[in-house]
């Protein structure tokens, strides 16, 4: 039935979701669509289209692209009633869909195509115009499409490697003329990129991870923008000009026209703020009370000068002491101060003898894929194994970190049973300090489990089922790799869709994002289908864990998703002979592969992949979360 799944995912009396009893009974094309920005878990823009009766619904993490060139991903969700079209509220949190949602946009639409693999469409509202197509991606993936927009526009995407403009020092312009004055701050200058509700900050082409400003791509909803700005040690932005503004580059504007740009766009937060701006002629009196709150100086800028990035140009003076703080050097060098408060100490020290990789290459990998992997981490308590000596001395885990954790890293008292002791303090690694002061003891593997704890240390049930394929003597990842395929397909009876990732070591993982109400429900559902693999291939898959069962098969080995087993996270090293990475890859990568090797990566892979194809596994962080089967 239509929406037997939208009434399934919800309960009537705590969401103020409309849940009609019955289903519609209209079939063919319709022509009203509706757009909601959904504070959710991680914001996303849904997309509903009439059709048949319902709403046919697609959650696009960054929103519509603009121009032609990006390609957005998306994925298609349950149908919802037409009651839809006029929702907005607050979801209660915990309950499916929890968060704030709010209409984005609405209006008419054409339909051009609509077949089970294309759906290309004409949008006729009041800030989305214009023709867009969606495309399954693969057909492993039921729910993954991609949105790309197909009309031509004078839209542009937004520039990914810029670099501030700079001025020459100066005194205040004797003729104010035509001359305003912004105050510096003394802070790091950062380009910071806003697009689809997130925030990447650099400086000088390098990620800087700023926790303060976790909220600010939110806060600009939709709109894409590349602001320069300053970064105060203490977490504060300060934003000084408007390089992009959704969809058009405003360089070539006057400073002045800028700025009215940017005061007019919601830029004002508790960690965020426009620097100010005053004439000209008060300058003498701006520059005496910049010193007098110890302040750096300001910067004269023609009211008409344009940007240029990356350039030092007289259009702007630099007056009073205007002093760059001190860069971070280069990976391989530059990570041997630490990052934040935590420090690294021995930076030099040999962790994988092979290839030479140190400590300072271990945080420099951690630094590069922070954005990628602490979403991950979030709410995880980790386990750490740490080789203090490098990868040819023994390791040990580490779970209680009560004694020599420092105070800035979040614990939570976690049961552990049948360890040493009753409980344990884990460390929750939620910042680049996090993951800095996990490299400076050498913890190169960092394991969590397959469920979270909330803020206040309260356990939730698992939100995730893993299949931890571990190829037996004789077969390697390739195997593992048949074997994921055909997981795949079971999976795809109950329409349900995982996601792949190596181990880093010889298997493979897949893993499914999953809504329960008993945590045995996880377990019991794997096992359930390893055995159905097992009794389907039994000279090729086994279920059972005993090595001896195990030569010549691949084992499905269920058994991780007990809640008080870990599995490696995400982007995690491996303590390996080489620094090979837990890493998420393509369903095209699994059916390609026909050697082990080619389903190895090293830390060295990682910025090129992330580059190529961002956080693979995103979707397991804002996909509604399906349910299992009651069946098993």
């Amino acid at each position: 039935m239509p929406l037997d799944e939208y009434r399934r995912k919800r309960d009537r009396g705590r969401t103020p979701e409309p849940v009609p009893d019955t289903d519609p009974g209209a079939e063919g094309p319709g022509d009203r669509f509706v757009i909601q920005e959904h504070h959710a878990r991680a914001l996303h823009w849904d997309l509903r289209l009439e059709r048949d009766g319902v709403l046919a619904s697609w959650a696009v993490p960054k929103g519509l692209p603009v121009d032609t060139e990006t390609l957005r991903l998306a994925v298609r969700t349950e149908d919802h009633p037409l009651e839809y079209l006029e929702f907005s509220g607050e979801i209660p949190r915990g309950e499916y869909g929890g968060g704030t949602m709010t209409i984005w946009d609405h209006g008419r639409y054409e339909t051009e195509k609509w077949s089970d693999r294309e759906v290309a469409f004409t949008l006729h509202g009041e800030r989305a115009r214009g023709k867009y197509v969606l495309v399954r991606s693969n057909r492993e993936r039921r729910d993954g499409w991609l949105l790309k927009r197909s009309d031509r526009t004078d839209r542009t995407p937004l520039p990914h490697d810029t670099a501030p403009m700079r001025g020459v020092p100066g005194e205040l312009p004797e003729d104010p003329e035509g001359w305003l004055l912004q105050v510096r701050f003394g802070g790091r200058r950062v380009i910071v990129e806003l697009d689809g509700g997130r925030t990447r900050v650099t400086a000088d082409g390098e990620e800087v991870t700023a926790k303060t400003l976790a909220e600010l791509g939110p806060s600009v909803g939709a709109t894409a923008l590349l602001l320069d700005a300053e970064l105060t040690r203490g977490g504060e932005l300060w934003i000084s000009d408007l390089l992009f503004l959704d969809g058009r580059d405003t360089c070539g504007l006057g400073f002045a026209d800028r700025h009215d740009l940017l005061t007019e766009l919601p830029l004002s937060g508790p960690h965020w703020r426009l620097a100010p701006v005053y004439p000209a002629d008060t300058g003498a009196a701006v520059l005496d009370a910049v010193r007098g709150q110890g302040l750096p100086g300001l910067v004269a800028k023609r009211a008409d000068s344009p940007y240029r990035p990356g350039t030092r140009s007289d259009t702007w003076r630099e007056v009073g002491e205007i002093v760059e703080p001190e860069k971070p050097r280069a990976r391989r060098t530059g990570a041997k101060a630490g990052v934040g408060r935590a420090k690294l100490t021995n930076p030099d020290k040999v962790l994988y003898p092979l290839t030479g990789t140190t400590k300072a290459d271990v945080l420099a990998h951690y630094r590069a894929v922070a954005p990628a992997m602490l979403p991950h981490l979030e709410g995880r308590p980790v386990t750490l194994v740490r080789w203090p000596d490098g990868v040819e001395k023994p390791s040990f885990f580490e779970k209680d970190v009560s004694r020599h954790a420092p105070d800035w890293i979040r614990t939570e008292r976690v049961g552990t049973p049948g360890g040493r002791s009753e409980t344990a303090d884990f460390p929750l690694l939620e910042s680049e300090e996090g993951l800095a002061w996990a490299a400076n003891l050498a913890a190169l593997e960092l394991h969590v489990p397959q469920w979270r704890v909330g803020p206040r240390g309260g356990r939730h049930e698992p939100d995730l089922v893993v299949f931890d394929l571990d190829p037996g003597e004789g077969t390697t990842v390739v195997e593992c790799c048949r074997v994921a395929q055909r997981i795949a397909e079971v999976l795809a009876e109950d329409d349900l869709v995982a996601y792949p990732r190596t181990s880093g070591g010889k298997g493979l993982q897949l893993y499914l994002p999953v809504t329960v109400s008993r945590a045995e429900q996880t377990i019991e559902f794997a096992k359930a289908l390893a055995e159905r693999l097992a009794d389907e291939s039994p000279h090729t898959v086994t279920s059972v864990m005993a090595k001896a069962r195990r030569r010549g098969k691949v084992f499905v080995d269920w058994s991780q998703n007990n809640t008080a087993k870990t599995t490696i996270g995400s982007y995690s090293l491996r303590g390996r002979a080489r620094p090979t990475v837990a890493t998420p890859v393509t369903w095209e990568e699994v059916r390609a592969c026909r050697r082990p090797d080619d389903l190895v990566f090293t830390l060295d892979d990682l910025p090129a992949r992330l580059d190529e194809h961002g956080d693979l596994l995103e979707p397991l962080l804002f996909t509604e979360r399906q349910r299992l089967p009651r069946r098993a």
